[in-house]
């Protein structure tokens, strides 16, 4: 069995726990979890994001135990802080006996960069059968369907799984016209690619080291070189800066000026500079600052 899990976010209670690939239930659909899942099968998790479905995470089974197990192993307590474990601690687990924890493979389970959009497209993929009735936007039909669990084939997680890549694996163009909803769900990754796709935007005849490339002062974005090897180092940031993301790219320019011995540059690339800042930045040297932004188009709709 394979399931389709609704969820909304409570800063008192943040489950599904996606930091270490937990989830907890209680009541009869803990009965569920617990004889219904089978190692290596896959739970998908989706919710609400600018008022669209998107799927955020999935797991893929590890294993499911009760609660009140998991509390006594010390093994367990002290690496997992799934809420229901101490919920049950502080007596506010009325059912003990109907109170479970979905464990997730740490290695094969994953917390998606690119929400996946959930929208019609999707869902006449797959095996739910959802109905579109006029009365409903699009959204609310597909929430209406997947309030509660619904169980995916295998040939579902086929769909998803392929539908996750590709979504992941997009990049966005430079003469790509996005929708205003493509535009709200922009987030680091779409810019890094875009950059990566386009690198004549913040510099002549640059070539690819590597992304997202680890050193011992951090992970950089974006690193490129130049004709004359001189290294450029690109750093993403969603919002408007201040003095600690020109700090972070100094920390980035030292380390790889004492590793390779070669000039390094850097670029950061954001929305945008602070004003108690904007002075001060203006006199960098080795730092240049970009700010992206969205071309405007009006197209007949068809």
């Amino acid at each position: 069995m394979n399931l389709l899990i609704p969820y909304i976010y409570l800063y008192n209670h943040p489950d599904p726990l996606f930091d270490e690939f937990t989830y907890g239930e209680g009541g009869s659909r803990s009965k569920k979890l617990k004889t219904g899942l089978q190692k290596g099968e896959h739970v998908f998790f989706h919710t609400s994001i600018g008022g669209r479905k998107h799927i955020t995470a999935y797991y893929v089974v590890d294993r499911v135990i009760d609660t009140v197990e998991a509390v006594k192993d010390r093994n367990i307590t002290a690496k997992f802080k799934n809420p229901h474990m101490s919920e049950l601690k502080s007596g506010e687990v009325t059912d003990v006996e109907n109170n479970v924890i979905l464990f997730g493979d740490p290695i094969l389970s994953r917390i998606l960069e690119r929400p996946l959009l959930f929208d019609k497209a999707l869902a006449n993929r797959l095996s739910l059968n959802i109905k579109f009735p006029k009365d409903k936007t699009e959204t609310q039909a597909i929430g209406s369907a997947t309030r509660s669990w619904r169980e995916l084939t295998d040939n579902d997680v086929k769909t998803l799984l392929k539908e996750i890549k590709l979504s992941e694996d997009k990049s966005i163009g430079v003469d790509t016209i996005l929708s205003t909803d493509e535009v709200t769900e922009i987030i680091e990754k779409d810019i890094e690619g875009f950059v990566e796709k386009n690198p004549g935007l913040i510099g002549r005849s640059l070539k690819l080291i590597r992304r997202q490339c680890d050193t011992p002062a951090g992970r950089i974005d974006l690193l490129f070189e130049d004709k004359k090897k001189r290294l450029i180092v690109v750093e993403l940031k969603l919002n408007k800066i201040g003095r600690d993301a020109v700090k972070q790219i100094k920390r980035y320019i030292s380390q790889l000026k004492k590793d390779t011995k070669k000039d390094v540059t850097g670029v950061i690339i954001c929305k945008g500079v602070m004003p108690a800042f904007e002075e001060e930045f203006k006199k960098l040297k080795s730092i240049k600052i970009f700010t992206y932004g969205w071309l405007l188009s009006v197209n007949q709709w068809t």
